[in-house]
Formats: structure tokens, sequence, C-alpha cells
């Protein structure tokens, strides 16, 4: 297989993780945090991960794959700063 279809079939799957990870806590308002920590958190690290492959195999092209990293890290990074409301501790945010 030639280099720019194997680069293809990294880069699309990595853009659909990565939408994924940002859609999955925003089905629901208000925002939805057990999505957040189990569908969000690991599509980013999933993400992390095929992006550290493709710097290793694709050298400078990997490059092209961090066009992802908005979407995959959105929320993780949005957790950071903001934290739980005290009603997720208490199970009844509304």
């Amino acid at each position: 297989m030639s280099k720019s279809k194997t680069i293809w079939m990294v880069f699309l799957p990595s853009l659909l993780i990565a939408f994924l990870g940002w859609t999955a806590p925003s089905h629901q308002m208000p925002l939805d945090y057990h999505a957040m920590i189990w569908r969000s958190i690991p599509y980013a690290l999933a993400w992390i991960l095929i992006v550290v492959y493709a710097l290793v195999r694709y050298k400078r092209l990997g490059f092209f794959f961090l066009l992802g990293a908005p979407m995959a890290l959105y929320w993780p990074i949005w957790l950071m700063f903001n934290h739980f409301p005290p009603c997720y501790y208490a199970g009844n945010c509304v």
C-alpha cells in the first residue's frame, strides 16, 4: 500500500475518535458529567495514542493529526479548569 493511502487510513479514524469524544457529553443538558469521564476521556486517550503512533510512523506528516486536538481534548481540559459542580457529588444535577 502507498504511504498516502495508509496515512488516510489512520487519519480519518483519528478524526472520528476526536469527534466522538467531543460530542459525547453534550447530548444532554445540563452537561452529562458521567459521559465526560467514561466516554470523553477514553476517546481522548485513544486519540493521543493514535497521534503518537502517527508521529513515530509518519514523522513530519504526523503533525497533521493534531488537527483533531481541539475536539479530542476539549472536555478533558474543560474538566481540568472547571472541575465538577457540587450537584455531581450529590447525584442530583438537573
